[in-house]
């Protein structure tokens, strides 16, 4: 007879575990990761749709086909920490959570670091943090992407994008932007990491900006699919062609 559970822990199989999915999506600014997560509005399957504002760049969806989308204005860590403790308990009836963004959040918890340090030490500048300030900051916010990643909804993080630079070798690779080794091990936390850009194209003779997502790993640019389902490069995304990709709604993965 076969065990249901080990260590008190439930066992369940893989085909059985919730169909919910986590996700960030990086670029510049102004390239559209805020539309691309709030196109989250137009999935049935993803409604209702939170979206937690940490850097005030809602204003992008009002003219968009998306703009019924709920929103909530964090303007500090505690306020963060407050929406997390609320959407830890059931029946809050949203189905997707979008941060938006993980590059501002970290900055949040860097200000609340600092702030309470300069009450503890008024010699302290506030704008000056130390290893040790920063150790908390990364710590903060590995912490941070875990939780709202843990929780029973779909989960999407937004991020600007960092080019990091190998001086040794000449290189640069395009990173998601974090402090610290947060940039390299939130491809590892999460189950998507695709990264946006813009591609020009000739369209009767007029060169036009298309958004392009890169949902693969390259030589100079970090990006993760564990569903495998994604095609290495998606045109003109939205999250319904995403959600239909890896739920087998659309064309599987070339």
């Amino acid at each position: 007879m076969l065990n249901d559970a080990i260590a008190g822990l439930p066992i369940s199989k893989v085909i059985e575990q919730p169909a919910s999915f986590n996700m960030l999506i990086y670029s510049n600014s102004g390239v559209g990761k805020t539309q691309l997560a709030g196109s989250a509005d137009a999935v049935p399957e993803l409604r209702r749709v939170l979206f937690i504002d940490v850097e005030g760049g809602t204003l992008t969806l009002r003219n968009t086909p998306y703009n019924e989308v709920e929103v909530v204005r964090v303007r500090s860590w505690q306020e963060m920490e407050d929406v997390y403790k609320e959407l830890s308990i059931p029946g809050h009836g949203f189905n997707t959570v979008v941060i938006d963004s993980l590059t501002e959040a970290q900055k949040m918890s860097m200000d609340r670091i600092m702030r309470k340090l300069v009450e503890e030490d008024e010699d302290r500048d506030v704008d000056v943090p130390g290893i040790r300030e920063w150790n908390i900051n990364i710590e903060q916010t590995r912490k941070y992407v875990r939780k709202f990643r843990d929780l029973p909804v779909n989960t999407i993080f937004t991020a600007l994008e960092h080019s990091d630079k190998n001086m040794i070798r000449g290189t640069t690779r395009r990173k998601p932007s974090l402090s610290g080794k947060v940039k390299d091990e939130v491809a590892a936390f999460l189950d998507i990491v695709v990264y946006l850009y813009t591609k020009e194209r000739d369209v009767d003779g007029e060169t036009k900006q298309q958004r392009m997502l890169l949902t693969g790993q390259t030589e100079d640019t970090v990006a993760k699919d564990r569903t495998s389902l994604l095609p290495m490069v998606i045109p003109d995304p939205t999250m319904a062609t995403i959600y239909g990709l890896i739920n087998n709604k659309g064309s599987s993965k070339e």
